[in-house]
């Protein structure tokens, strides 16, 4: 009777030596500054899932952008940036995605009342844009008085989710009183 242990053994320790079956690992959740591409979604942009792993990478990148806005008579006025170019164009991106949502009041999040709100009014929301080299330029406003300051809201959300990333977003964020 033929011994197959030797045989075994040396061709198990062969086939560990060149990595046969490779380890299992786990892919980030947010991709790396340096593995961002222009599109990091296999969802169809436009879709909830597309616009939500936009977010979900901006978030996971949220050291790289910066943020600032300033209230004005009906609403505000922001500048959210990157150095980093595959960031800006994210940014670009998911601002341009958001003015399609609102404008046609296709929610997100709406478990967050913050959220909710925003998209119960959005018929109130004025929304304009323009691109910069490194990110957009905002000027959000209404008529409306309260969704005015629902909007001033929003934008201190919207810098807590650049302050703090997921960490902000995993949040519930009260709109103000009417």
């Amino acid at each position: 009777m033929k011994s197959f242990a030797a045989p075994l053994l040396l061709t198990s320790l062969f086939l560990k030596g060149c990595n046969a079956t490779p380890p299992a690992t786990t892919p980030p959740a947010t991709p790396s500054p340096s593995s961002i591409g222009t599109r990091v979604s296999t969802a169809e942009p436009g879709t909830v899932a597309y616009d939500r792993d936009v977010f979900q990478t901006l978030l996971g990148n949220h050291e790289l952008i910066r943020r600032e806005f300033k209230e004005i008579p009906g609403g505000i006025e922001s500048t959210t940036e990157s150095d980093n170019a595959e960031v800006a164009r994210l940014i670009q991106d998911h601002v341009a995605a958001m003015k399609v949502r609102v404008e046609h009041g296709r929610a997100i999040r709406v478990w967050d009342p913050m959220f909710r709100e925003i998209f119960a009014n959005a018929d109130k929301i004025q929304l304009e844009y323009e691109n910069t080299p490194k990110g957009v330029l905002v000027r959000e406003t209404s008529d409306d008085a309260y969704v005015a300051r629902l909007i001033q809201a929003h934008a201190q959300v919207v810098s807590g989710f650049v302050a703090r990333g997921g960490a902000e977003s995993q949040l519930a964020h009260e709109p103000p009183a009417r």
